[in-house]
Order: C-alpha cells, then structure tokens, then sequence
C-alpha cells in the first residue's frame, strides 16, 4: 500500500493531537531520556482508541547532567515530568512507564537510595 505525503501529514497530526482530561480516566507518565535531552509525556486511557496525549514535556540535560549514569538520566526524565505535570497528577493515582528496567525495580525496593539523587525514587512514591 503506498501512502501519500498528504495522508503520512493526517496520521502524524491525529496521532499527536492533544485531549481533555476526563475524570477518573486511568492517567499515566511516559518518560525517556538520551545522552542529550530528557522528555515525558502525560496520557489518560480513552476507548475506543487507548491512551492519548495529554501534554508533552522535554528539556535539554545541562553538562552536569550529561555526565549522569543511565539510571539517573531516566530517574531525571520522570521526576521533571511528574514535577511538570504535577497540577494535573496530584491527589490521582499513576502509572510511570519508562523503557529502562532497573529503575522499575529500584521503585519497587525499600531500602535507602544509593545517592543524593536517587532520593528522587520517594519523590515519585509519594
């Protein structure tokens, strides 16, 4: 099947088309980062069509944090969004989506951070 320009330009717009928030709606936060720049976006759940967005987030990491481990750049990523987004999250129930597997688990854990910034995991449990 071959797609024109004109149909590819209709797809990208209804994908990345913001909407309004609906109550009780299931909410989360998509968050990722790069070498270079950090980025979450907020979504709530909508049938027929899934999750749509709701906001976008992103802001480029400063030399310091360039130097950041793996781990906490994506820590980073999710503690700015929720900060960004906080207006719409507070007092709702979340679901944080990230494509980088320790820290899932490191959300999970219970014992002490292993650095002054990974005191940003309770942070995010609150």
């Amino acid at each position: 099947m071959r797609v024109t320009f004109t149909q590819a330009k209709e797809a990208l717009k209804e994908a990345a088309t913001l909407v309004h928030t609906v109550d009780n709606a299931k909410i989360s936060v998509v968050v990722d980062a790069s070498d270079y720049h950090i980025g979450g976006a907020l979504q709530q759940w909508g049938e027929p069509r899934g999750w749509r967005p709701l906001g976008f987030f992103s802001r480029k990491l400063s030399d310091t944090e360039k130097r950041y481990s793996t781990f906490n750049r994506e820590l980073l990523a999710a503690v700015a969004s929720i900060r960004h987004f906080r207006h719409m999250l507070e007092g709702r129930a979340f679901t944080i989506y990230t494509d980088h597997k320790p820290l899932t688990y490191a959300l999970h854990r219970t014992s002490d951070p292993w650095s002054a910034r990974q005191r940003h995991l309770a942070f995010i449990a609150e």
